[in-house]
């Protein structure tokens, strides 16, 4: 069968993204492979059966978008909870496929059918979304590398996108987004509560304890699923407290910050990464019932009595401290243990409800400490998190077997960090 044959080696060669589309969808059958370009450092991935788009990815965390999208499934069908989510990422690393296979995310929705933890309709609906947001950052695009490649695998195909109708519902998404002005440019970037003084007296105080504890560092994207929220309805009811300056706006995590921005010049450091004062005459901030749509009752409670207590076992207190400032949240204490001899007695008293374990320490590894910890009978069933520098299916298996309940690899961001912390107390 002959193949479609286009090939760029040039790095600043400029494109525009709804042309190549159009090309490749308009050569039929010799369009049965897949679109690769390469663009600031990042792979995008658009997969064609025979000139039908039907898959759209990048190798940006694919599992945390995935997850995202099984988060908000789940708010309707309940069989994709944590537990799920967790064995399928654990079978995906455990056979080298996560975030290697450029394949992985279909893989994965393939593989939750094969289980029946959903159905067929449920996958076309998760093909659908997570294609949708990496074309909505694909169509921002100016330049790059590009190949079309054969497909190395027969696809269970299921969904064929109408790229004409596909690029029309993205574009007007983007500018829906692009209205939003002001300091808003990206759908990764971080909302924070950071102005209880500027909010006194206009917000009331049991709104306050709401939105300081749900903007704690999880982008819109995050929040959709966290909230089963639209992300646009989310930016958009708080727009006008981000603008006032109640709400801040932090940069992309990364590996997010490398997407393409959604205006070409985005505000000032100043004003994405700190808090200015309000000019002289303070802005009225909206009523929060108005402007602001709130997560459901089960999702934000009243303030919480008890704060969940984690034990973070590590001989760095440079580690230590910057856990503790990650995590620093009125519902949340952390107790540092820096003497792993001492670990086991300090958890015992302390009783934790999760457990954060280094793997590399002096006088006892981590391996060893984690089989203490489950060998004790308070701690049978409390989630204990390996922590380490290694990243090795050897490593990993290792912890498994000593009995820790996931794996967490250093370097980690704030956002990773909590969102492994949100994985088991949630």
């Amino acid at each position: 069968m002959n193949q479609l044959i286009i090939n760029t080696g040039e790095s600043s060669k400029q494109f525009t993204p709804t042309k190549l589309l159009e090309f490749v969808s308009g050569q039929g059958n010799l369009a049965d492979g897949y679109l690769h370009i390469s663009s600031n450092s990042i792979d995008w991935l658009i997969h064609f059966d025979r000139g039908k788009l039907f898959f759209a990815t990048n190798n940006l965390e694919p599992f945390e978008r995935l997850d995202r999208h099984l988060r908000r499934l789940n708010h309707r069908i309940k069989t994709i909870n944590s537990e799920v989510r967790g064995r399928l990422k654990a079978y995906f690393a455990a056979n080298g496929q996560h975030n290697i296979d450029p394949y992985c995310d279909y893989r994965a929705i393939s593989w939750l059918i094969e289980n029946q933890y959903i159905k067929y309709e449920q996958a076309t609906e998760l093909v659908k979304q997570i294609t949708k947001e990496v074309f909505e950052a694909f169509l921002l695009l100016d330049n790059g590398e590009y190949k079309f490649k054969s497909n190395a695998i027969e696809f269970n195909v299921f969904h064929e996108f109408d790229s004409h109708e596909l690029i029309r519902e993205c574009q007007e998404n983007l500018q829906a987004w692009k209205s939003l002005g002001g300091k808003i440019y990206s759908p990764y970037q971080r909302p924070y509560f950071f102005s209880q003084n500027q909010a006194k007296n206009k917000l009331p105080q049991e709104v306050q304890d709401k939105l300081g504890r749900l903007l704690r560092g999880l982008s819109f994207r995050q929040l959709s699923s966290l909230l089963n929220q639209d992300e646009l309805e989310i930016a958009r009811n708080l727009r006008t407290l981000i603008n006032s300056g109640v709400i801040l706006l932090r940069n992309p995590q990364p590996p997010f910050d490398l997407l393409p921005l959604l205006t070409p010049t985005p505000p000032t450091k100043e004003t994405v990464t700190e808090a200015k004062q309000p000019a002289e005459k303070k802005p009225e901030l909206p009523k929060i019932e108005a402007e602001v749509t709130l997560p459901p009752p089960e999702v934000v409670q009243s303030p919480r009595t008890e704060k969940y207590k984690i034990a973070c076992i590590d001989d760095s207190p440079t580690i230590l401290d910057e856990i503790n400032r990650f995590l620093s949240d009125r519902t949340i204490s952390v107790f540092a243990i820096s003497d792993p001899v001492k670990a086991l007695r300090d958890i015992i008293r302390i009783k934790p409800d999760l457990i954060l374990l280094d793997v590399g320490m002096p006088t006892i590894d981590g391996y060893n400490l984690c089989r203490l910890i489950r060998n004790h009978s308070l701690f049978k069933s409390t989630p204990v998190v390996m922590v380490t520098g290694h990243t090795g299916i050897i490593d990993r298996a290792k912890a498994r077997i000593a009995g820790s309940t996931d794996y967490l690899t250093k370097p980690f961001t704030q956002s990773q960090l909590v969102k492994m912390v949100r994985k088991y107390l949630e």
